[in-house]
């Protein structure tokens, strides 16, 4: 009895925990993140000059992002990674509002990319691990998240608008100093028999988990593209710093719906079916802001996007966390963030970019909706692949 009561004390601690800590991260977020790229475009940057500096997060998160993760594994160190990544993080923060040139801003940028660059996956990876070693929903915990993002890009949207982005910079740097603290609170995931230890190449010896970065590489693409220049259309067609605001917080709402449900969704429809069901959302999303002639249709399609984004990523992170082991528990959660926010904006940015200025900003979707379609074909044809194989469902992408 009693060790039951510990159990489920135990349990409600790290519940809270896990919600609080998504709740502070995406305030912090969204507080700069969605207000970033149309800060630089301000600065008189053009969309190119955007496109590539938006590469240096993927491109840092693409070469460094897995040997962090599988160091941090491997010493048994995730939460001391996660807290010195995270005080990196903010005293760059510090340093960005002193720089206004190119090369100055590209040159801290760098930095903030080097240093942010594991705490995704490295977060992740600890909460989704005690999740399923407590019983409790990820998604739930997760949804807290999407909570924090919109209510956060909404009233900073409101903040800006009336301020400027001069404190911008400052504001975030001090919201992430609590979650130092509060990451600490974070269990460590228990060791594992050495049985359960093997090189993170073998990660990729399971042909579903291939199929499941694939898709999500190609899915990543898409957003990426709203990340970067969602804000920067919105603006094209008369929208201010309140309605980007009004965008980034409809989907996060969306997302909380999608999250609490996704348990749900995918003992009825299965993983990948739940998987294309986000995809169609998201791209119906975005033929909705290609045939916008208004911003103020924006945060509406913005809806469609959460939605589908709510489903696809807590999904995802649960395929990955089932197909994997604990020793490796946040390498493969690198694996998504590389997959995700690495190799997908290193094609989005550039391409984007180009597409921003050679044809219109509204074009740059069209390239969303042509990567959702693909990304929905690689988990279907994955799926049938699985199922004349004999796999059973539950192991199916």
């Amino acid at each position: 009895m009693s060790t039951s009561k510990v159990t489920v004390s135990q349990a409600t601690r790290f519940v809270r925990i896990g919600s609080f800590y998504y709740l502070l991260f995406f305030l912090y977020s969204g507080s700069y993140g969605p207000f970033i790229y149309v800060y630089l475009s301000e600065l008189g940057l053009s969309g190119q000059q955007v496109g590539w500096l938006s590469t240096l997060f993927p491109l840092m998160t693409l070469l460094l992002a897995t040997p962090i993760a599988s160091f941090a594994d491997g010493r048994r160190m995730r939460v001391r990674v996660l807290q010195v990544a995270m005080a990196a993080t903010s005293l760059t923060l510090f340093l960005l509002p002193q720089s206004t040139g190119f090369w100055w801003i590209a040159g801290l940028m760098l930095v903030m990319a080097i240093v942010s660059s594991p705490i995704m996956s490295v977060a992740d990876s600890l909460i989704a691990r005690n999740a399923r070693r407590y019983e409790r929903d990820f998604g739930g915990m997760r949804l807290w998240g999407s909570a924090g993002f919109a209510l956060s890009a909404q009233a900073f949207g409101v903040i800006w608008q009336a301020l400027g982005f001069g404190p911008m910079f400052i504001v975030a740097g001090l919201l992430l100093l609590p979650l130092i603290w509060l990451t600490g609170q974070i269990e460590e995931i228990p060791a594992q028999p050495q049985a359960e230890h093997r090189s993170p190449l073998s990660l990729l010896r399971d042909g579903g988990l291939v199929i499941v970065l694939a898709a999500t590489f190609l899915s990543g693409i898409s957003n990426s593209l709203a990340m970067t220049f969602s804000g920067i259309y919105a603006r094209s067609l008369g929208g201010g710093n309140l309605l980007i605001g009004m965008m980034i917080a409809f989907g996060a709402v969306a997302e909380i719906l999608t999250m609490f449900y996704s348990t749900r969704i995918v003992k009825r429809l299965s993983g990948s079916s739940a998987m294309i069901l986000a995809y169609g959302l998201m791209a119906a999303a975005y033929l909705g802001f290609i045939v916008s002639t208004d911003a103020i249709a924006l945060p509406v399609f913005s809806i469609l996007k959460g939605l589908g984004y709510g489903l696809w990523f807590t999904v995802t992170v649960r395929m990955i966390t089932d197909r994997t082991p604990e020793a490796w528990a946040s390498t493969a959660q690198s694996l998504l963030a590389v997959a995700t926010f690495g190799l997908a904006p290193l094609v989005a940015g550039p391409l984007g970019g180009w597409i921003h200025d050679a044809i219109s900003p509204g074009a740059v979707f069209w390239l969303g909706v042509v990567t959702l379609g693909l990304a929905a074909a690689a988990i279907w044809l994955g799926a049938r692949r699985d199922k004349a194989a004999g796999v059973a469902s539950e192991a199916r992408p």
